[in-house]
């Protein structure tokens, strides 16, 4: 499974009709497993986190699909896209249920690490499974770059429970292999795609 992250800035005044845009043009995408819209409430950013099936289909949609569909959303947006394409080194199923929220981890480790990190991380996030608000997550990494995204999707943001010492204690031994600080984002899903 890869992953396509693509941020951008959007106007919020026209967020009900980009909605109803992203669901149909990004739902019909070749070879999409899932897709998740999130957007950061206070600043209009967003996090698109598109899944496909294959290497392929992530490439071929982004460098012929997306280009049409980016044209056509130029009015939903303030900035240009930045995309940033991953493979899922790793992933957790929990269970069913609305999505609401997610958090995002992003780092950067030594390349020599990135496997070792992505073997270890099902254990350390799956401590969270346990909890009844726990969707999935994926560990997305880049082996050439060591850049990696860790994305935690809950049913809402009382369901990630940060204050409980849960997540600190996943994310603490891969501090070690990380190259500079984590940079941790919350996001509220707002359009959920695909299976």
């Amino acid at each position: 499974m890869y992953a396509r992250l693509n941020y951008v800035g959007l106007k919020p005044e026209l967020m009900t009709e980009l909605k109803a845009f992203w669901r149909e043009r990004v739902g019909a995408y070749k070879g999409l497993t899932k897709g998740h819209l999130l957007l950061d409430g206070d600043t209009g950013w967003s996090l698109s986190v598109v899944l496909f099936d294959s290497e392929a289909s992530m490439h071929e949609n982004t460098y012929s699909t997306l280009q049409g569909v980016a044209k056509d959303a130029t009015r939903f947006r303030t900035s240009e896209p930045e995309v940033h394409m991953r493979e899922v080194l790793a992933h957790l199923q929990g269970h069913a249920g609305k999505i609401g929220y997610a958090r995002v981890v992003d780092m950067e480790m030594k390349l020599k690490d990135v496997d070792d990190a992505a073997a270890t991380w099902p254990a350390l996030v799956g401590t969270g499974k346990s909890e009844a608000g726990f969707r999935h997550a994926y560990f997305c990494g880049d082996r050439k770059t060591g850049k990696i995204a860790s994305v935690t999707f809950w049913g809402s943001k009382a369901d990630a429970n940060e204050s409980s010492g849960t997540f600190q204690k996943a994310l603490q031994p891969h501090k070690a292999l990380m190259t500079a600080p984590p940079k941790i984002t919350h996001w509220d899903v707002v359009v959920v795609v695909g299976g």
